[in-house]
């Protein structure tokens, strides 16, 4: 009888164990997945941008995974949403194009239906899965931008939200879910942001200035809290460029010695290929900055808080 006794004790610690496990794992409760659902994301084609000068040309794929955590008998339809975000409303007239004064963002436009029956089921998982693909030129139509396209700059975002339909009328999409399900633990980030760029043959040479500010007052953490790199530019002639606000003797570069704001100059030169801007983020949420071409133009303007990834340049007026 006491081996017995012992047993039981020893599995109803195990299956203790193992559900605490699974709960810290899990975001939703074990009652809340019998009504949750995600879009999981398998593969997405990066960078995604739409060329605005030949917009046919750009295509976005992506492909999720419905999971509705009961076998695919909830899941009814993915509804796909396009929005267009004005990144640079120029209200303080700092660039010559007037047109930049006035913010033309499009808020969500239904843009397809797919019904779960388009799903097909994926030998990895067992669950079903779309691969989207959304032409530049289909987005923009979709949108009504029309005649109003000289009207958007490089830089603008193209936003793909996407919502999950459950037999009972329930949504999931990516402003009704928490980080748990949208980061790591699901990948089920519900939204792409596609940049409007303007590609050109080389990159605009001369020197382009870079005004830089922290709200804090102490330099720039980018991607730790003691310092970190800076603005990063890799050339085609494979030289590396960084500019930033030294963090005190943790900023391993040649940085701007100012805590609260400062303004350095990066020189393209001619003959370049090529010329990427990587931002490397804002870890405490107070690095901000603005980036002007050799013509003047302000081409990138980045509010505290941004996060890490390519900076999109505006140059289509270049």
């Amino acid at each position: 009888m006491k081996n017995i006794n012992k047993l039981l004790f020893i599995l109803s610690a195990i299956l203790i164990v193992v559900s605490c496990t699974d709960e810290d794992k899990n975001p939703f409760s074990l009652d809340a997945l019998e009504q949750a659902a995600v879009l999981r994301t398998i593969d997405v084609v990066s960078p995604r941008n739409i060329n605005k000068s030949a917009p046919a040309g750009s295509d976005f794929f992506v492909e999720v995974e419905a999971d509705d955590f009961q076998g695919g008998t909830r899941f009814v339809s993915m509804e796909v949403y396009l929005s267009l975000l004005d990144n640079f409303v120029d209200l303080e007239g700092e660039t010559e194009t007037e047109l930049d004064d006035e913010n033309i963002s499009i808020p969500d436009v239904l843009f397809t239906t797919i019904p779960a029956s388009e799903f097909t089921i994926s030998s990895d998982s067992g669950k079903p899965r779309y691969t989207l693909n959304i032409n530049g030129a289909d987005a923009i139509s979709t949108l009504n931008i029309g005649d109003n396209l000289s009207r958007v700059d490089g830089g603008d975002i193209i936003r793909v939200r996407l919502a999950m339909i459950l037999e009972d009328g329930s949504v999931y999409t990516s402003n009704n879910v928490n980080g748990n399900v949208t980061g790591q633990f699901f990948a089920s980030g519900f939204q792409y942001d596609n940049t409007v760029v303007c590609i050109l043959d080389s990159p605009p040479a001369g020197d382009y200035t870079v005004v830089m500010q922290d709200s804090y007052g102490d330099g720039w953490q980018t991607s730790t809290g003691s310092g970190g790199p800076g603005i990063t530019v890799t050339l085609s002639n494979g030289d590396e460029i960084q500019v930033g606000l030294c963090s005190g003797s943790a900023s391993p570069y040649d940085c701007i010695n100012e805590p609260s704001a400062g303004t350095d100059t990066i020189t393209i030169p001619e003959g370049l290929t090529s010329a990427d801007w990587f931002f490397p983020g804002d870890f405490y949420g107070e690095i901000s900055f603005q980036i002007y071409a050799p013509s003047g133009n302000l081409i990138a303007s980045y509010e505290a808080g941004s996060a890490a990834g390519p900076i999109p340049l505006n140059l289509c007026n270049e």
